[in-house]
């Protein structure tokens, strides 16, 4: 019993350098990277309502939507809760499912009311995971979903293991880790709220820019060297330009779930 928890606590500290290190090496190859800036808001309540937007389709769809919402002055707990459903899902077409994104909106923002608005959230002191507890609980939030809203709108350190996320971890590696594993991974690595969240847009942004789905640019990866995948593939990857930050509307794209 002793043996096997000295090396599971082995691989445990092993984990926490492995993440340390990804993320020191994501700094400096994306050394402009701001997490303000990649939302493109720090108001914490549009990062909750573009969180659910989000959900399978692009941040571009998605702020398309939340930009007709802020247009209609929508973007409050209080008027949001207040609408119909087929008012919101005519604001919200240009995401998508908007009739299952319409109630998970409107159940999400009485859950907010409830809980004495974004101040009230933000301010309390209940437990991060009795807080994720009853986000999941909603209809229409998933696991990643409310991870992504209490890292991002009430600074909790929680953080999503999403398919981003995954795909690094098993390329990083050879093996598939599950949601959790990643996820309780990160967290022990990087315990501060801020951290997180600067490594999970980093990990996003790499899997766009380098370590993508199909045809991944591993010869621009910061990661190359400790690859299992790069020291594996001979696929033929085409050169690509160093990545830019700025691109197009000045907008980035925070988490899209794939």
């Amino acid at each position: 019993m002793s043996s096997r928890y000295n090396k599971e606590k082995q691989m445990s500290r092993v984990k926490k350098i492995v993440w340390q290190n990804i993320f020191q090496q994501l700094q400096k190859h994306f050394a402009d990277f701001c997490v303000k800036q990649w939302w493109g808001t720090s108001d914490p309540f549009e990062r909750m309502v573009g969180s659910v937007l989000v959900q399978n389709t692009t941040w571009t769809n998605a702020d398309r939507a939340l930009q007709a919402l802020v247009a209609h002055d929508l973007l409050s707990p209080e008027k949001l809760a207040s609408q119909s459903q087929e008012t919101l899902m005519a604001h919200i077409r240009p995401a998508g499912f908007q009739i299952a994104k319409s109630k998970a909106l409107l159940t999400l923002a009485s859950w907010v009311v409830a809980k004495r608005g974004m101040a009230g959230l933000q301010a309390s002191a209940e437990a991060t995971e009795r807080l994720r507890s009853e986000l999941i609980g909603l209809k229409g939030i998933g696991p990643e979903t409310a991870d992504t809203i209490l890292l991002y709108t009430l600074n909790r350190p929680t953080i999503a293991g999403d398919a981003y996320t995954r795909r690094l971890a098993e390329r990083l590696t050879g093996k598939k880790p599950s949601y959790e594993q990643v996820r309780r991974d990160m967290m022990e690595a990087l315990p501060e709220a801020d951290d997180l969240q600067s490594l999970h847009g980093l990990i996003i942004e790499l899997g766009k820019a380098v370590c993508q789905k199909r045809r991944p640019q591993c010869h621009t990866c910061p990661l190359q060297t400790q690859c299992t995948y790069a020291a594996q593939e001979t696929a033929i990857i085409r050169p690509q330009e160093k990545y830019d930050l700025a691109p197009g509307s000045g907008r980035f794209a925070p988490p899209e779930h794939s």
